[in-house]
């Protein structure tokens, strides 16, 4: 399995309050295909959640109606109860679209007709990236036909239009030896990829009970329901010995220690390839996350510089600096003002990312959205918001940081 291998350490921080766009200041555009209604759920529905909590948009594409799913229900109206369950999803997850094609489930094809049908969609929706099934033989007919689907449909796209193609494990393919490329750390959304999946009651109240035998017994108790529902889901959010290797990777062995659920991924060999920058572009979630609110004077990143060692800092995202006129900037700051020459930073702009060495330190100095700082003496290393009040800021900046060794 080829792996990414990042160069650099990199440190993620949060400046907290409402959500953000990723690291190019622009909307991602995500797509999750797989082959029946509740699988973007199970297998996506945690980076899902970040994605949409970091003010992302995503679309769902199920690519049968999941009629065959039942153990009574005829397949005409199972379908459209299948449909309706997606639509609950989709405002749990706050998805824009989840589109479900009309083809029977179990019996997928990977017909002309529908690899147009997966191409047109993924052009329509300008996708940046695409989750879908990694494609191999065995296992669930629908599920192994998805990822052929999606392979052989990236064909279709123009190179310029190309997005990146990124693979999850469905409960065949995750049996296999590997070890996955990325590892997201979905503590903070756990509880809303249970509910997005809570909300198929069809597959986790009376299908998959049916299945196992225990039918009578799920029905009978909302409390045995939650039970199952969370051991129907939990497998495929545990941190195994693989995983916890990726984790390790991208968020570093200590905070790794501390993660209890996770999705895991692998880039696909098809499509636009990603390079370590787009790594973070494209997944902005991944990395050790410090949250701590705008209105805070100084947040201390943990990072201690040594004096002439090179750092490169890059941010994302708007606050609001002036509450009462509804003002808004980016990293970079709004208009300079010096009103009664408390700004840290004189000249620079308002509401602008800035940073300072040393708790106590004078010296304060810009960042930006995009800064390489060569560190003038020894000592922590602080950022901060140039403002003379902000106790009426609102919003966040979500900032990487570089330590080059």
């Amino acid at each position: 399995m080829r792996m990414l291998n990042p160069r650099i350490i990199t440190i993620i921080i949060v400046i907290l309050a409402t959500p953000v766009l990723g690291i190019s200041q622009e909307k991602l555009k995500v797509m999750v295909i797989f082959a029946h209604p509740d699988e973007g759920e199970i297998y996506a529905g945690g980076i899902t959640a970040l994605y949409t909590q970091l003010g992302h948009d995503v679309k769902f594409m199920s690519l049968t109606n999941g009629d065959a799913g039942h153990y009574a229900m005829k397949p005409k109206e199972l379908a459209e109860r299948r449909y309706k369950e997606a639509m609950r999803a989709k405002e749990i997850l706050s998805l824009l679209e989840y589109e479900v094609l009309d083809y029977h489930d179990g019996i997928l094809e990977n017909t002309e007709e529908i690899r147009k049908k997966v191409a047109s969609s993924i052009r329509d929706w300008e996708a940046d990236v695409v989750f879908t099934f990694y494609p191999a033989r065995g296992g669930h007919n629908d599920n192994m036909t998805a990822g052929w689907i999606v392979r052989e449909a990236s064909s279709l796209l123009d190179e310029e239009q190309m997005p990146v193609f990124i693979y999850m494990r469905d409960f065949h393919t995750a049996s296999f030896s590997y070890i996955p490329d990325f590892a997201i750390n979905i503590d903070e959304v756990w509880e809303t990829k249970l509910a997005a999946c809570g909300a198929h009651e069809s597959q986790v109240i009376e299908y998959n009970p049916e299945m196992e035998g225990v039918l009578d017994e799920v029905l009978a108790s909302k409390e045995i329901q939650a039970d199952f529902l969370f051991h129907n889901t939990i497998p495929f959010s545990i941190v195994r010995p693989d995983i916890r290797l990726a984790l390790e990777k991208w968020y570093g062995k200590e905070e790794a220690k501390e993660v209890t659920y996770v999705e895991e991924f692998e880039m696909a060999e098809y499509g636009r390839q990603m390079t370590d920058e787009d790594v973070f572009e494209l997944l902005p979630m991944m990395g050790k996350v410090h949250k701590v609110s705008a209105r805070a004077d100084w947040l201390d990143t943990g990072i201690e510089l040594s004096e002439g060692q090179i750092i490169t800092i890059e941010a994302n995202g708007q606050i609001l600096w002036n509450l009462k006129e509804r003002k808004y900037c980016n990293p970079d700051g709004a208009v300079p003002y010096t009103r009664g020459g408390n700004k840290p930073v004189l000249g620079a702009g308002t509401g602008a990312l800035i940073g300072r060495i040393g708790e106590d330190a004078t010296q304060c100095f810009l960042i930006g959205k995009n800064s390489k700082i060569h560190a003038f003496k020894s000592g922590r290393l602080y950022l901060g918001i140039n403002d003379d009040n902000t106790q009426d800021n609102e919003g966040l900046y979500r900032v990487r940081i570089q330590v080059i060794k």
